[in-house]
């Protein structure tokens, strides 16, 4: 089965490398792009990928375009392979979000729930007035505390809700009062007024987004417990019982 984790915007599969194999090279997504094989700068199909905001060039609205068919030189089988990601990626994604509805539905549309970071060997966690937004995670903070300095240096989090613990990717998307991020203070308005009004429109308030790439939790059917996983990543669902 396809491990969408490992696979980088160009379609291919970095820790198949060589050089990735003898630790020369940390893979195109941990590396920014930069591939030791192939660029000296950053990646340009990574680039157009960013820019097109599609994990890979499969994905993309204007696939197969021209430009990566002239750019594409070192994989002759690379546009196959793109589409059939394509395929497996959007399967996979049909079948994951009939599951989704009940879940987002148990975890809600705000709640104070527990960030934890980490850096530097070093882990925090703390309670956040968190608001729940098409499947992301939104919540405020100070751009001079540890909290956000730690998710500058390492942007993987976790997060504690009810019986859900929650792991993704974190990432600053501005201050929250900026036109762009209505969506998120007009809710937080509704569910945090006390907090909306003490700190939104400080200088240094910054507005995070958690995308999750895991959640699981404990559930009970009777008395017989089970376990759920969401894999955002592979979009697979998987209950075990216990």
């Amino acid at each position: 089965m396809i491990d969408f984790s490992n696979v980088v915007p160009c379609g291919g599969n970095c820790t198949e490398c060589k050089y990735f194999q003898r630790n020369e090279c940390s893979g195109c997504n941990q590396s920014d792009g930069k591939c030791v094989k192939l660029w000296e700068g950053s990646c340009k199909i990574r680039d157009c990928c960013r820019k097109h905001d599609v994990k890979f060039c499969g994905l993309c609205k204007e696939f197969p375009c021209e430009w990566l068919k002239k750019t594409l030189t070192w994989d002759k089988n690379g546009i196959k392979r793109l589409h059939n990601l394509k395929n497996e990626y959007q399967s996979r994604n049909a079948d994951f979000s009939l599951h989704l509805p009940d879940l987002w539905k148990k975890i809600g549309t705000h709640g104070i729930m527990t960030l934890s970071t980490c850096s530097a060997d070093r882990v925090t966690s703390r309670p956040m007035s968190m608001i729940v937004i098409d499947g992301r995670f939104y919540c405020q903070t100070d751009k001079t505390y540890l909290k956000y300095r730690q998710i500058s240096e390492n942007p993987n989090v976790a997060v504690c809700h009810k019986n859900f613990s929650i792991e993704g990717t974190c990432q600053c998307i501005g201050k929250p009062l900026e036109s762009k991020n209505d969506f998120f203070i007009h809710a937080f308005k509704k569910y945090f007024y006390g907090s909306y009004k003490a700190y939104s429109d400080l200088n240094n308030e910054l507005l995070l987004e958690i995308v999750p790439t895991l959640i699981y939790s404990w559930n009970y059917q009777l008395t017989k417990p089970y376990m759920e996983y969401f894999d955002f990543v592979n979009f697979i669902y998987r209950r075990e019982e216990k």
